[in-house]
């Protein structure tokens, strides 16, 4: 797949079918640097940290044991997974090919700018949640987009904030569903990866086989996810810019 057009409106359908085609075409690239991201975060939190690579296998783990790599999925994993798609994509756009060692290494250039940001979004949607949940899914929303705004803007820190919410302004409740259609898009074949190990997890009482399972799930999932969203960012941007005309 070659000469991506980038900055043009899309329809669900188009967001969906171009992700899925610009994943398969270059489903190799994108394995392997989702791969050299999740798993030495998973097993530094989850396998160390938690003790998954040596303990039982626990199919009810504690809150915290819950918290900790969702946090890490979000601050780290997503955003740093996000960046390297969207130089992917604009490679792919320049009908280039792109590589995984270049992708990867411009996705760790810019991870700092994105870390901080994405930071500082948590921290505020995290208030948001407390004050009655509904500020919180409204600002998580708003700041979806932050990881492109550090990218494709060369926005930081509050800029970047700022930038991911002036392009979801009056697209609110779109990026809304089609954030959600992707996740739950993804979420079907991560079940069916997962369900074999933590079958495995529980027959042989080892965590590891679980982790391995979530591992593999979190790989294949989490780039086409990115691919979508960032598709979905030039697709706002392109409609503001055809309202404002």
């Amino acid at each position: 797949m070659n000469g991506l057009e980038l900055r043009r409106p899309r329809d669900i359908n188009a967001l969906f079918g171009d992700a899925l085609r610009a994943y398969r075409s270059h489903a190799g690239t994108f394995l392997i640097v989702s791969a050299a991201v999740v798993v030495p975060a998973e097993l530094a939190v989850s396998g160390v940290g938690l003790e998954q690579l040596t303990g039982p296998y626990d199919d009810s783990p504690s809150l915290a044991e819950t918290i900790l790599p969702t946090l890490v999925g979000f601050l780290v994993v997503a955003p740093l997974i996000t960046a390297t798609c969207i130089y992917a994509l604009s490679e792919i756009a320049a009908s280039g090919a792109p590589r995984a060692g270049g992708t990867l290494a411009a996705g760790l250039d810019a991870f700092a700018p994105i870390f901080f940001a994405v930071v500082l979004a948590a921290l505020g949607i995290a208030l948001g949640l407390l004050l009655l949940i509904v500020p919180g899914v409204f600002l998580a929303v708003r700041w979806y987009f932050v990881p492109q705004a550090v990218v494709l803007e060369n926005a930081s820190g509050p800029a970047a904030l700022a930038a991911s919410g002036r392009v979801v302004e009056g697209f609110w409740w779109r990026t809304f569903g089609i954030v959600i259609l992707a996740n739950v898009a993804a979420t079907l074949p991560g079940l069916l990866l997962i369900g074999p190990f933590a079958g495995i997890a529980h027959s042989t009482d080892r965590a590891v086989w679980s982790l391995v399972g979530q591992m593999a799930a979190e790989t294949v999932t989490t780039p086409f996810v990115a691919l979508l969203s960032t598709l979905l960012y030039f697709d706002l941007r392109a409609r503001r810019a055809v309202a404002g005309s």
